[in-house]
């Protein structure tokens, strides 16, 4: 969809899709030693075991090398060329819309964001970050609450808030490919209460005749039916459901549903701040959601579904017209129809609620898409059913020479195949099957093989499992020494290409958790660690400073002790992002004996077979993955006035 020109091998890298995992270019022992570490402590592994199994790692990792690049050289070197392109945008298509890659220009891309945010009624500019003021009232409502509902007060008040990011991905379906937008909520102030609400919400919903749970129940409802000659099946779906909601509405039958069940009406009340407490963050912008819910938000299905059932109870039961048949799966519905009554059925629909608006589209050649089920009307009246795939579908999948494991690389062909015994009949069977063969062969995946019987696993003791990067050769191997202590382990796949290119989110610089090292000109340097934001972290070391607060700062402390050191509170290093305590406090310990450092303590203690590793890396070249930033804070103050 751009006007640029792309060379043969950047469309070449793009086609292998945005789930392409690259094989690491140098082993990541970082975070080998503290996924082991992490997992270790907390199964509580006994001294003697500990120190075997850390030793058997260690050698293994001595030993190793980093397994040979999976990209043709052009190839890479075009990917990494893409991170200087800010004039391209490059990002999915619509979710489920074939898996395809889209190419925009950054200034198309921006016009669609600017033109969605320009709708009055859904979303309003407001001048100040509200972050800090809603994780406040999040968090009083949370404590307020949390003794009648049983809250974890610590588990969902974050530590870190970040504001919601817009971003939007084209509906490549439709004519001049408008965004979807989609409102990342992760790490925001309401992120961790929308997913307890959406976990005690769900329950709630799906209780409804028209109810469909997903395509194999869809399949077990139609194969029975048998259509009039003078009936039609027709779909109908709401026009940008999630941010026409009327939030009012929603609040009042969700607070209506929790009474019917005995359920704690303070539940609305969560609720309630959740969905009216919606903003959203753009080039440095903030905007209010006026009306609606966020597409992002865990809670925002959940609400949009029990919304929805409401909605048909009294549209069927209100309605002139009775279908024969109606499924829905969220917004999109599946119904049979006299053919000369389908459009007064869709003015009573629109009729109901301003805000909620149906599209419908007609059985075309005899058949009709539902989900991924494409329903056939065969001559006599009957129904057939297959895979259903839209015009834009890619056919692409996990691409077989992608760095995942071979266990997630198999289940690719087994979902497959799956789906087309779940979902095709048995005359479109065979054709599925062999399509998915193809397809298979085509993303250079092999064919699953049947098993006609599971084999009965051991019994084993249950642990904490292992999360590992995924590097062939090497924690494929680590793997088996910690199998051989109970422990299963599960394999991440190392960067993908979409980690290669700029993000589509706005970034917000020193905004998370994690690991940071701050230089001083003297070739030292602090490592620290903190739950909280690394750029408030550093304000507070330089307040330390300002206020000299040496018994409470080994910062303040080193530049005390030397008054021309100048610590370069404007370039602090991003070494690791990390929320979670254990593996933070672990990193830090790896950092502190990589670097020459003026830290009081070394912080967690580590096993000493990983020392050789830890040396291992500090003899490698110096070419620091960390990430500098400035520091945008009042109390930076000249370098100049510093040293006088």
């Amino acid at each position: 969809m751009s006007k640029q020109s792309l060379d043969d091998a950047t469309i070449k890298v793009l086609a292998k899709g945005m789930n392409f995992a690259i094989i690491p270019q140098k082993i990541p022992y970082e975070n080998i030693i503290c996924s082991v570490e992490d997992c270790l402590y907390k199964n509580n592994i006994g001294k003697e075991d500990l120190e075997a199994i850390c030793q058997d790692i260690s050698s293994l990792l001595r030993r190793s090398s980093a397994p040979k690049l999976n990209l043709p050289k052009d190839e890479f070197t075009a990917l990494k060329n893409l991170r200087n392109r800010p004039d391209l945008t490059i990002l999915r298509a619509d979710n489920d819309k074939g898996n395809a890659t889209v190419v925009m220009d950054t200034s198309d891309y921006n016009s669609k964001i600017q033109e969605l945010l320009s709708d009055a009624s859904t979303y309003k500019k407001v001048k100040n970050d509200p972050t800090n003021n809603t994780l406040k009232t999040t968090s009083d409502l949370i404590k307020k609450h949390s003794e009648k509902l049983n809250l974890d007060v610590k588990s969902i008040i974050p530590t870190c808030a970040k504001p919601p990011k817009l971003y939007g991905l084209p509906k490549i379906h439709k004519p001049n490919a408008p965004l979807r937008p989609i409102v990342s909520q992760i790490d925001s102030p309401t992120y961790r209460l929308a997913q307890h609400l959406a976990n005690i919400l769900s329950p709630l919903k799906g209780h409804t005749r028209a109810h469909t749970k997903d395509s194999y129940h869809f399949v077990s409802e139609i194969k029975d039916l048998h259509l009039a000659d003078n009936e039609t099946m027709v779909s109908f779906d709401v026009q940008s459901l999630f941010t026409c909601l009327p939030v009012e509405d929603c609040i009042s039958i969700v607070t209506r549903r929790l009474e019917e069940n005995n359920m704690p009406v303070e539940y609305a009340v969560l609720l309630r701040h959740c969905l009216t407490s919606g903003y959203l963050l753009w080039k440095e912008e903030f905007y209010k959601q006026v009306d609606g819910v966020a597409m992002g938000s865990p809670v925002s299905p959940i609400v949009a579904d029990i919304f929805m059932e409401d909605f048909e109870e009294k549209a069927l039961l209100t309605s002139p017209i009775k279908p024969r048949f109606y499924k829905r799966y969220v917004d999109d519905t599946f119904t049979i129809l006299p053919l000369d009554k389908v459009t007064a059925f869709l003015d009573h629909l629109n009729s109901l609620n301003s805000k909620i608006q149906f599209t419908m589209e007609l059985e075309a050649n005899n058949s009709l898409a539902f989900l991924d089920v494409l329903v056939i009307r065969n001559p006599d009246n009957t129904l057939s059913h297959t895979v259903y795939r839209k015009k834009t579908h890619t056919d692409r999948y996990l691409n077989g020479d992608s760095h995942h494991h071979p266990s997630q690389l198999a289940t690719v062909g087994k979902s497959l195949f799956q789906r087309a015994r779940g979902i095709c009949d048995s005359k479109h069977l065979a054709a599925e099957l062999q399509h998915v063969k193809q397809v298979l062969h085509d993303n250079k995946l092999r064919v699953p093989r049947l098993r006609h019987s599971e084999r009965v696993k051991p019994a084993t003791v249950e642990r904490v499992p292992a999360v590992l990067p995924y590097v062939r050769g090497v924690t494929d191997k680590i793997g088996y020494i910690l199998k051989r202590a109970s422990i299963k382990t599960y394999f991440k796949p190392p960067k993908k290409i979409s980690q290669f290119l700029p993000s589509v989110k706005c970034n917000i610089p020193l905004q998370d958790a994690g690991v940071y090292k701050l230089d001083c000109e003297c070739g030292l340097s602090y490592i620290g660690q903190t739950k909280r934001s690394i750029k408030t972290r550093v304000k507070e070391h330089i307040a330390d400073v300002k206020n000299r607060r040496s018994g409470k700062s080994a910062v303040c402390e080193h530049v005390q002790d030397r008054p021309r050191h100048y610590i370069r509170f404007d370039r602090p290093q991003i070494l690791a992002k990390e929320h979670r305590f254990l593996p933070r406090m672990i990193r830090e310990a790896i950092e502190i004996k990589k670097h020459p450092n003026f830290n009081r303590e070394d912080g967690w203690v580590l096993p000493s077979a990983w020392d050789p590793i830890i040396n291992k890396i500090k003899s490698q070249p110096k070419h620091t993955t960390a990430r500098l930033h400035d520091t945008v804070s009042s109390y930076c103050v000249d370098r100049n006035k510093n040293k006088n």
